[in-house]
């Protein structure tokens, strides 16, 4: 004999909240509203969360570990007790936790705030190369998620290149990340999105995805500039920095998220996105990256020094914008510039150039894209050149 009512179920590896029905029969059912079973809980593997009174949280031992089952409805509470009785040894387990919590209030504020000052940047450091791939992979798809709702693009769809229009820009794309990802071997699969955006920038998330923007698309010269870009980020990757990065700066942020029962990703994932959008990684880092971009391109044939050329000429582009703001009156226009530059996140030294450059042999005869490809790839977000987005 089953039971049909209603509750409200996040899966733990997105944001996305899901209405659905509950069939309770010999285990539990999560049924979407198109008819589709979403989970399958049995009762015994079924064990309660921190919950307020008038709410009761559930999750499933062994699932994934930020998935919950909120319910609301006293008498389905009441059934799915009756059929779980782990759910009350686990609410009694949850009850002498807060205890201890209160009485352990001022020395775990106090721990927590000398951990984040002292301990967390060096945890994260120690603690980021003994995690499987898999953590980097889903945190990369988490942020994926918010990071196209906060991002503004240009009218049509977040990534480009899907049109027939822009196919052969799509094809071009795929050739110059076929040959980086072969070359660079990672665990992980490398997945570059072409994104709608006139802002010039490229952003590597944990886990393989890449972000490369229109706007700096357009300010490439030739494909060596872009792949080099391509190999800088796929080095950051490699290198598994923006998953560092965002363990340095949110370490307690997620422990406190376990503590207050925020865990299935929508501030998470929010924090995690926002912390990739902003980082700016160290010099260490840059240098690591853009020695590890050198090196791949060369083994691909390409010209390593498109990385640094470009880089001076963003430089040199946003120093002459500055000048003219300034000659208009308006003295602090470098701080009006868009913080998701690729400058604000990516210094472009003097030092970073030469190091490149001196790394970088000699020139390769053969270009990584003919004419014709290039010019493709130029447009894979359509003819038209953008504003910069706001």
């Amino acid at each position: 004999m089953s039971m049909e009512a209603r509750g409200v179920y996040f899966d733990g590896l997105t944001s996305r909240r899901h209405e659905v029905d509950l069939v309770l029969g010999d285990m539990l059912a999560l049924v979407g509203p198109d008819g589709r079973r979403l989970a399958i809980w049995p009762y015994a593997d079924i064990r309660a969360l921190a919950s307020p009174p008038d709410l009761l949280r559930l999750t499933r031992e062994g699932g994934p570990p930020l998935a919950r089952l909120e319910l609301r409805d006293a008498g389905l509470i009441d059934a799915v007790r009756r059929r779980s009785v782990r759910i009350a040894e686990t609410q009694a387990e949850e009850r002498g936790g807060a205890r201890r919590v209160v009485l352990w209030s001022f020395a775990a504020v106090l721990s927590l705030a000398l951990f984040a000052v002292f301990g967390v940047p060096a945890l994260a450091e120690r603690v980021t190369p003994l995690l499987p791939w898999s953590v980097d992979q889903r945190m990369g798809a988490a942020a994926d998620a918010q990071i196209r709702l906060i991002l503004p693009t240009r009218g049509g769809s977040f990534g480009c290149g899907e049109g027939a229009e822009e196919a052969p820009g799509r094809a071009a794309l795929d050739t110059l990340v076929r040959r980086l990802s072969d070359a660079a071997a990672l665990p992980v699969p490398i997945e570059v999105t072409a994104v709608r955006s006139g802002i010039p920038n490229a952003i590597a998330l944990p886990g393989g995805r890449i972000y490369l923007f229109d706007g700096l698309i357009r300010e490439a010269e030739n494909a060596d500039e872009i792949a080099g870009v391509l190999a800088h980020e796929i080095a950051h990757v490699a290198h598994r920095d923006g998953a560092r990065r965002t363990l340095q700066a949110g370490g307690t942020s997620f422990l406190l998220g376990f503590v207050l029962g925020d865990v299935t990703g929508g501030g998470a994932a929010v924090f995690v996105a926002r912390t990739l959008i902003d980082a700016s990684y160290s010099r260490d880092a840059e240098t690591a990256a853009d020695a590890y971009a050198v090196d791949l391109m060369r083994r691909i044939g390409g010209d390593p020094r498109g990385l640094g050329t470009l880089l001076t000429r963003l430089t040199e582009e946003e120093t002459e914008e500055d000048a003219k703001d300034e000659t208009k009156g308006e003295p602090d226009a470098r701080g009006r510039r868009s913080a998701l530059d690729y400058l604000a996140s990516h210094p472009a030294t003097a030092e970073r150039r030469a190091a490149i450059d001196a790394a970088a042999g000699r020139k390769p005869a053969t270009p990584l894209l003919d004419d014709a490809a290039f010019a493709a790839l130029k447009t894979i977000c359509g003819k038209a050149a953008p504003a910069d987005d706001e």
